[in-house]
């Protein structure tokens, strides 16, 4: 079971719904380097904390941030899915880089993290805007999994 402090994706549902979903989706205009693969990192990283703590709020009684919590779960997996398909297919290498992520931001204030936070949501939502029917629809419903595995979690 995903506890709220290790949240991430089911790696078989991944695989699953990425396989389908690399045929039809717009591949990058390039390559991502290490810089842009940390950059994602240090986004789903903000993302997955922020998650982790609006679902305690919802765990706790306060319906009303479900679907603050909702739409984050959406952005990071929108940015997860675009980066599995942008080449980071080593797992291995993903979960250092997210591990690297959260270091990092150890040391941030709030402000910085609210700041990246607010540029990584709008780099997820013209993720989402771009993505066709079928590759929302994906992203979509991992999310929805997701997010019922950690308003589940123990």
């Amino acid at each position: 079971m995903i506890t709220l402090a290790r949240w991430q994706p089911t790696p078989t549902l991944w695989v699953a719904a990425l396989l389908v979903a690399a045929a039809p989706w717009s591949p990058a205009s390039a390559a991502p380097d290490a810089a842009s693969y940390d950059d994602t990192a240090n986004c789903i990283a903000v993302m997955q904390t922020n998650a982790n703590d609006l679902a305690r709020q919802v765990k706790g009684g306060n319906k009303a941030q479900e679907p603050a919590l909702r739409a984050e779960v959406l952005r990071a997996t929108a940015l997860v899915g675009r980066t599995y398909l942008d080449g980071m297919h080593d797992s291995a290498e993903a979960k250092a880089r997210l591990k690297a992520a959260r270091e990092r931001q150890a040391a941030w204030d709030a402000a910085r993290k609210a700041s990246v936070r607010q540029t990584c949501a709008k780099r997820a939502d013209v993720e989402l805007a771009n993505a066709s029917s079928t590759e929302r629809f994906i992203v979509e419903r991992i999310a929805q999994v997701q997010m019922k595995r950690m308003l589940q979690a123990q």
